[in-house]
């Protein structure tokens, strides 16, 4: 009889994955979406599907997924050929990411289901709460490693690219940072979503933190004129440093998203009542007023956003910035363009030097 219902199971679990993956594949045919986005969709659905089906079903969502992408999206579409080097590493790199991905959430599930009920509620809100930081690091790990080595293999292939290959491997490269922001962001999401972000409050100087979060974004920003105006009488702040990092990282990425190539960004600190600020402003053409009601909740993407992407960048600012006492919040900016404040609890009067 177990067996029967086990087999049953799994019949379920094979037909969800084949409506879900034959579902993206049908919006990814009419949807006008950039093929290598489509690839972030596929990658969200597996992990979704990671949250309901056992491994066997698991195991042929990342396979078919990877399938589907190939032959509906990559070109050219409707053959299971690859003629770009570039398409060819990253359909490599996601069924190893789709994997990695798929099977650690559903080992997360299982694990999860081996608390018994007759366990005293203390001990077993403890059981879980270790087990899930053990379980989240092992994720965060395997999802980094594949992606560490690409990017090895990228930077030994740019020292030996010529002149015919330097193109393709700039665009692996590329590829690889958006596929690296990504994994980032949906581990960030979920460490905000479980509970388990606990805050480290140091002092920090803004000018560090401004200049690591610029390192952050990579070439995002390559060809824009980036202002930092820092205010004399700005102090030391006191806050976790990498996830201030990454909120500031994220709004620079937001900007460089949604404004055209070459648009000028700002960025402004300073002291407003007993809080620290620091302000992202650029010159694009702002948000629209539909969307501010919803404009820091998860998956939310303007209609005219680039490929690439979920809509979790503001999200993890929002809740990076919660977590520490503080607040986010948008304004438009005179004579056009977006600008997003970072407001932190004042740090004290100790200052962080001339500018």
């Amino acid at each position: 009889m177990k067996l029967t219902m086990g087999r049953m199971a799994d019949l379920r679990g094979y037909l969800e994955v084949v409506g879900v993956i034959a579902a993206v594949a049908l919006a990814g045919w009419f949807v006008p979406l950039e093929y290598r986005a489509l690839s972030q969709v596929y990658l969200l659905a597996v992990l979704v599907l990671s949250l309901r089906v056992s491994r066997g079903p698991l195991f042929a969502a990342a396979i078919l997924s990877a399938a589907a992408w190939d032959f509906f999206a990559i070109p050219p579409r409707l053959t299971w050929s690859i003629d770009d080097v570039g398409d060819a590493a990253m359909l490599l790199t996601y069924i190893l990411v789709a994997l990695v991905a798929g099977q650690l959430s559903a080992r997360l599930r299982a694990q999860g289901r081996t608390l018994g009920a007759a366990m005293e509620r203390e001990r077993a809100l403890t059981e879980s709460d270790r087990l899930h930081r053990a379980l989240f690091d092992s994720v965060s790990h395997e999802l980094r490693t594949p992606l560490t080595v690409v990017r090895s293999a990228v930077w030994a292939l740019q020292k030996k690219s010529t002149a015919e290959t330097v193109a393709l491997v700039d665009e692996i490269r590329q590829a690889t940072d958006r596929l690296d922001r990504l994994v980032g962001n949906l581990l960030d999401q979920t460490r905000l979503e479980s509970g388990t972000l606990a805050p480290m409050l140091d002092w920090c100087d803004v000018r560090d933190l401004i200049q690591e979060a610029r390192h952050e974004t990579g070439p995002a920003l390559d060809g824009r004129i980036l202002t930092i105006e820092i205010a004399e009488d700005t102090p030391l702040w006191r806050v976790d440093e990498a996830l201030t990092e990454r909120a500031i990282a994220n709004l620079l990425l937001n900007a460089a998203t949604h404004t055209p190539a070459g648009t000028p960004i700002a960025i402004r600190t300073g002291v407003e009542g007993d809080r620290v600020f620091l302000s992202v402003v650029d010159q694009g053409p702002g948000i629209p007023a539909a969307m501010r009601s919803r404009l820091f909740a998860k998956l939310q993407r303007g209609a005219a956003a680039g490929v690439g992407g979920l809509g979790l960048g503001l999200s993890i600012v929002k809740g990076f910035v919660d977590a520490q006492g503080g607040d986010v919040v948008y304004a438009d900016e005179p004579g056009g363009g977006a600008k997003f404040t970072l407001y932190l609890p004042g740090s004290g009067p100790v200052s962080s030097g001339p500018v």
